[in-house]
């Protein structure tokens, strides 16, 4: 592994925590502010983030799609929260986990874009999960 490829795991890494630190921090966000727990809406969020973490291996061991698809997600959420930023008539203090959460998809959707040593590090990745042809010796 080369030194920028090096890099680019421990930004993914670093990347990946903070995607699942937000999807956490939005399902108590969410439970918290409610009178009663709402099972169906923490099974989601449980759900969702178990989700989450299947993406982000797909992604760690060099899937496109998987890439591709997170761009995609990331930007509509993107472009939901920061309408939502816009529109929803609150104290900016509790306007702050939308924030945080534009700031980390707008940082991941650039890592997984443009970033140069992610691009060496899932290069890596792609070429390591690659199956190797095998050596037959005819008999």
């Amino acid at each position: 592994m080369t030194v920028l490829a090096r890099i680019g795991q421990k930004q993914t890494i670093f990347i990946f925590m903070s995607i699942l630190m937000i999807s956490l921090y939005s399902t108590y966000i969410y439970q918290s502010v409610q009178p009663e727990i709402e099972i169906k809406k923490l099974i989601s969020g449980i759900v969702r983030f178990f989700l989450t973490i299947g993406l982000l291996y797909l992604i760690y061991i060099g899937k496109n799609w998987a890439r591709i698809l997170i761009i995609i997600l990331f930007t509509i959420a993107n472009i939901i929260a920061l309408i939502s930023l816009f529109t929803i008539e609150a104290p900016v203090i509790n306007k702050t986990p939308i924030i945080v959460m534009i700031f980390i998809y707008t940082i991941s959707t650039h890592h997984f874009t443009l970033s140069k040593s992610f691009k060496a590090f899932f290069e890596y990745q792609k070429t390591k999960t690659q199956i190797k042809p095998s050596v037959c010796k005819p008999e």
